[in-house]
């Protein structure tokens, strides 16, 4: 703390045009409990001071705070901006004025569940990106660039092969310019908060084409010259496998499938154990993103699409779209055998969860991610796929003070902006969460949001919804 914030926090001065939070109980995770009848002044973008005040002079906005739960901004450290939940790629093309709505009520959207930070984790539009942050209201966007993947592996393999190095130019082979070092100064050069990497086998009977250790060591190496935590995609036994052998900074992730694995366990084997202790015992961070499979099951969830919640951050249009039987062509080819909804609801959510319980409940190192959204289903839109995800990882074990923490402060210092972001200290930026109820109670609390203070400016949470 250093300048005017240390002015202001030995004498409790106010200005004309500061912003007073009033008698508020401040949630913070740097404190060990919360903080009641707290004043917050905020001057410009940042947090002036914490802490009791005389009555506010003239020229100061106020914020009766009196019975309510202030808690620094939420950041979902896995999103993809241009992705887009519900629609095909030939849907989207037919709808251009539907799918405009979208991204430009998407930003919004993530600040209408408290997102005021989000981490876009393989740019594919940076055009998009540049969009966003221009945004009147949208949240502070950090990227991880480009993803980095061996040549036509995963996800490269998705896209037809003239166009996936097109979109994909992070890819890792022999050619100039595609070297470890090459990729991660290309990624840096243009800004990037991490980098994110790739380790998907793919199905035994196909396998796809990997990154050999000694790439990928060369791959963290340069990126931690940069400063760059490493983020890697793992969602296997054999890939979790691999991020503790390279000693990655973190899995994007959880640990789901592993040999003999059938929906519906929930014990994990030995060997899995084994493995996550190994993982807890290197501090890799753990980010579960467990929508990516219960966004799939809620495809064959009766009545998701009737939730009010949706109309907030999806524009009319385009929910309507999602109701109708043209949006329900996801679910038709996740289920070409035509199965019991109950039975692939269960495929999906059950047993997904059980590796993440088990870090949880030994206090790992946990990270929040949400991937919104991981695929086309319209079951984990921006914003309200990231409350969910806050809400299945309570349901799986974690406690509030544990998801707040990776909401906030972990993330915050994973991806290096501690100190600007995370906690309600002076000095850093005053994005902030009013709330009506504890969030130490609940992650529920996230769906009480009043007002969001975005670097100051106070937004109230209807003015975020979709019109």
């Amino acid at each position: 703390m250093s300048g005017v914030w240390a002015l202001v926090a030995l004498a409790g001065v106010l200005a004309p045009g500061d912003l007073v939070i009033r008698h508020v109980t401040v949630v913070s995770a740097e404190r060990d409990a919360p903080r009641a009848d707290t004043d917050v002044v905020i001057r410009g973008e940042r947090i002036a001071w914490v802490g009791a005040l005389a009555e506010p002079t003239d020229g100061t906005t106020v914020l009766d705070g009196t019975g309510r739960y202030l808690v620094p901004g939420l950041i979902d450290g896995h999103v993809h901006l241009a992705a887009l939940p519900g629609l095909s790629g030939a849907q989207a093309a037919a709808m251009p004025e539907t799918v405009a709505a979208y991204f430009e009520q998407m930003p919004r959207s993530y600040l209408y569940f408290g997102f005021t930070t989000v981490v876009d984790v393989n740019v594919v539009e940076p055009a998009l990106l540049a969009r966003v942050r221009a945004a009147d209201l949208a949240p502070e966007v950090l990227d991880c660039g480009g993803g980095v993947m061996v040549a036509n592996g995963y996800p490269m393999l998705n896209r037809p092969a003239p166009e996936r190095f097109h979109r994909y130019p992070n890819y890792l082979d022999a050619t100039e310019g595609h070297a470890p070092e090459d990729v991660v100064a290309r990624i840096a050069q243009g800004g990037a908060s991490c980098v994110k990497a790739f380790y998907e086998p793919g199905p035994p009977s196909a396998p796809f084409p990997l990154p050999s250790l000694a790439t990928m060591q060369a791959l963290r190496d340069a990126a931690h010259r940069r400063r760059l935590p490493l983020l890697l995609h793992a969602n296997s036994l054999e890939a979790h496998r691999f991020a503790v052998a390279l000693s990655a900074d973190a899995v994007a992730h959880g640990l789901w499938n592993w040999s003999g694995f059938e929906g519906g366990a929930r014990e994990l084997p030995p060997e899995v154990r084994a493995l996550l202790d190994e993982e807890r015992r290197l501090g890799l961070g753990y980010m579960a993103t467990l929508r990516v499979m219960s966004s799939v099951a809620d495809l064959f969830t009766p009545g998701f699409l009737d939730d009010p919640r949706l109309a907030k951050v999806l524009p009319p249009a385009f929910l309507a779209f999602c109701r109708s039987p043209a949006g329900r062509w996801l679910a038709d080819e996740t289920n070409e055998e035509g199965l019991p909804s109950e039975q692939i609801r269960a495929l999906y959510r059950d047993g997904r969860q059980a590796a993440f319980t088990y870090m949880a409940g030994r206090g790992a190192r946990l990270l929040f991610g949400s991937d919104t959204p991981s695929d086309a289903t319209y079951a984990n839109p921006p914003g309200y796929n990231g409350f969910l995800e806050l809400r299945a990882m309570e349901q799986a074990g974690a406690t509030p003070r544990q998801i707040l923490q990776a909401a906030t402060l972990e993330n915050a210092r994973f991806f290096g902006i501690d100190t600007r972001a995370g906690s309600v200290e002076p000095g850093k930026l005053a994005n902030l969460l009013l709330l009506r109820e504890d969030p130490l109670a609940s992650t529920g609390a996230f769906d009480s949001l009043e007002t969001v203070v975005l670097r100051g400016r106070v937004a109230a949470r209807e003015r975020l919804a979709a019109r």
